[in-house]
């Protein structure tokens, strides 16, 4: 999450485009994540709690609060993020870029298994 949070900061689209799960990176807006990443006054974060859950792939939640600067004043936001593990590198699973799956589908995450089976409960979460 820290090294996220610093990409936005130092304005990294490419870096926070690929540590985001594959699959999901194509419905990302480019355009949106640099002009808020540049807009934007960056005041610090703050990692709450991680927790890395084990299995196969590993996944993890860490919830974590931002705060930021911008032309409408001071904000901060609070979330729960969830990350999966796979061939050494961590992803972020991102809320906001869905996915046509159903639940008998290879997953996401490319581990091999079903998504009910693996990443399915950490879209939600």
């Amino acid at each position: 999450m820290r090294s996220r949070y610093s990409a936005y900061v130092l304005g990294l689209v490419d870096y926070l485009v690929a540590t985001t799960l594959p699959a999901q990176q194509a419905g990302l807006d480019r355009q949106s994540i640099s002009d808020w990443s540049a807009q934007s006054t960056w005041l610090g974060l703050e990692v709450e709690s991680s927790e890395v859950l084990g299995g196969q792939p590993e996944h993890a939640f860490v919830t974590f609060t931002a705060r930021w600067h911008d032309s409408n004043g001071e904000h901060s936001h609070r979330e729960r993020s969830s990350f999966v593990q796979n061939t050494g590198r961590w992803y972020f699973i991102d809320p906001t870029v869905q996915l046509k799956l159903g639940r008998n589908d290879p997953c996401p995450c490319t581990s091999g298994q079903k998504f009910k089976k693996c990443c399915a409960g950490y879209f939600s979460s």
